[in-house]
């Protein structure tokens, strides 16, 4: 007989389901969007206080939502369902709970995770920080801005309480989202619940100039493609992308894989620890709704370009090397200038030690070395689940943001990951990562896209390179000092977990 870690050990063959009852239970009793992005165009993220109520009502309250969250079996059934039919999967409703939300519950077992339990306002004030996995070293901490300056007008308004729950609503339709946004707020006060705001995700899309998704590929405001290189856990999705890949690389002449986009399953689920099911599983998720000022960092790419001696050619190359591919998602080390088509994710850096082609502290590369054979980075994946938020101007069907489009607030990236252990998984790659100037080596500098320390002004945190003008030429490469300061702010966001359905429709024992 199969146990939830045999299950959790090896890539899951969900289309097994009819003959592997394990699996079935398993699936059934697991929320949607962890295994598999759940792909909606349209959210809403409904935060939620349990002040005043009775663990009795907050029980009944969370066994009538249950009746509406989505399976993670469902899921994958109506994405199968869209892929051959062209039939829209429809809505997907999670429900999330956080450590506050356990305490005036009562539940008698809890998630046990150190980080989850002090919630994300202690911890983004906790300096130093420490990981088991480092052996004790501690490092400057998270950094992040305070509650006090948060976002005002919605859940994250200084004063507010803490979040006890979070109810996520997808779909592809705009006006479905909102009617079941109504619909939900009336129960919650029906049930005695307080409401303290809504975030709703609008997702931005783009149309490659050839290749890609159909449906566009999502950018996020600065006008990047963003949620690549996303982990793969289903049997099924990592033999699908072998097959699309592989024949990429060969043609190219590359290894495959250069970097092996399967991970376990265990990385990103755990048993639930109030388990009222055989195969009850759950996962850690962290939210943070990021606030990006477009204007500022638009502005600062051109400034490097200028101080590199670019042209503006250069410029796009210039922003490549600060998010690591340009805004096509072509990864820079790969190449000087944009590859139209779908994103490869087949590419690793050994071909660049020296930070030459993509600079160590480039976003993607800081925040995934992607060091072939090392365990110890992989560990620190997550599943990210994010959309953006933010109204822009409309624009045609494929077409890119307009030059003068360029927001200082208003706009930005919900950041939504799923993970088994946030500690060593979210907080490790923000602070000893991202945030760490010495990472991966002494004065590489911060992550200019969401670092929150600062550099150390007239060393070589602010030394930038550009080694693609000298490929094929005598020319020496480009250097430049330039202090790029992140245009991205925290101002919300807390830690959560997402239980299984069962829990959900018996809360108390």
């Amino acid at each position: 007989m199969a146990t939830v870690q045999t299950i959790l050990s090896k890539a899951i063959a969900w289309q097994t389901w009819t003959a592997d009852p394990e699996v079935m239970a398993l699936l059934s009793d697991l929320q949607a969007n962890i295994l598999k992005g759940h792909g909606r165009d349209h959210t809403a993220n409904i935060f939620v206080s349990f002040e005043g109520m009775s663990a009795s009502e907050i029980a009944a309250l969370l066994k009538g939502l249950s009746f509406a969250v989505t399976s993670a079996l469902d899921q994958l059934r109506a994405a199968a369902a869209f892929k051959s039919a062209g039939v829209s999967g429809g809505r997907v409703v999670c429900v999330f709970l956080s450590a506050a939300g356990y305490a005036k519950l009562g539940a008698k077992s809890v998630p046990a995770d150190v980080a989850f339990n002090e919630g994300m306002r202690a911890r983004g004030n906790l300096d130093p920080i420490t990981f088991p996995s480092l052996q004790g070293v501690t490092l400057p901490g998270l950094n992040d801005e305070p509650p006090s300056a948060w976002e005002a007008g919605g859940a994250w308004t200084p004063g507010n309480p803490i979040p006890d729950a979070m109810i996520l609503i997808a779909d592809d339709d705009a006006e479905l989202v909102s009617s079941a946004t109504s619909s939900l707020k009336t129960k919650l006060r029906d049930a005695g619940a307080h409401l303290l705001g809504v975030d709703i995700g609008l997702a931005q899309r783009r149309r490659q100039t050839r290749g890609g998704s159909v449906k566009g590929e999502g950018i996020e405001h600065f006008g990047y493609v963003d949620g690549r290189s996303q982990p793969l856990f289903l049997a099924e999705d990592i033999d699908e992308n072998r097959k699309a890949e592989e024949p990429k690389a060969k043609k190219a002449g590359d290894p495959w894989p250069l970097w092996d986009e399967s991970f376990l399953p265990s990385q990103f689920i755990v048993p639930d620890p109030a388990a009222r099911t055989k195969f009850a599983c759950g996962s850690y998720f962290v939210y943070r709704k990021l606030e990006q000022n477009v204007e500022a960092f638009k502005r600062r790419e051109r400034q490097l370009a200028g101080w590199l001696g670019e042209d503006e050619e250069g410029e796009e190359r210039a922003g490549a090397l600060v998010v690591g591919r340009f805004e096509d998602g072509t990864p820079v080390v790969l190449h000087g200038q944009p590859v139209s088509g779908e994103p490869t994710n087949n590419f690793n850096y050994t071909g660049d030690t020296k930070g030459e082609l993509c600079p160590f502290r480039g976003h993607i590369r800081k925040t995934n070395p992607r060091t072939a054979g090392d365990d110890f980075e992989r560990r620190r994946i997550m599943a990210r689940r994010g959309i953006t938020f933010g109204e822009r101007a409309q624009r045609p069907e494929g077409a890119d943001f307009e030059e003068d489009d360029r927001p200082t607030g208003g706009v930005g990236l919900i950041f939504m990951a799923y993970m088994n252990d946030i500690n060593e998984q979210f907080e490790f790659t923000q602070a000893a990562w991202a945030g760490n100037a010495d990472f991966p080596g002494p004065f590489t500098g911060i992550d200019p896209v969401i670092g929150q320390q600062e550099n150390r002004p007239g060393t070589a945190d602010v030394s930038w390179i550009d080694g693609h003008v000298a490929i094929g030429t005598k020319n020496p490469a480009l250097k430049a000092d330039f202090d790029f300061k992140t245009a991205v702010r925290l101002v919300g966001g807390d830690y959560f977990f997402a239980p299984s359905i069962s829990f959900l429709q018996q809360p108390l024992p």
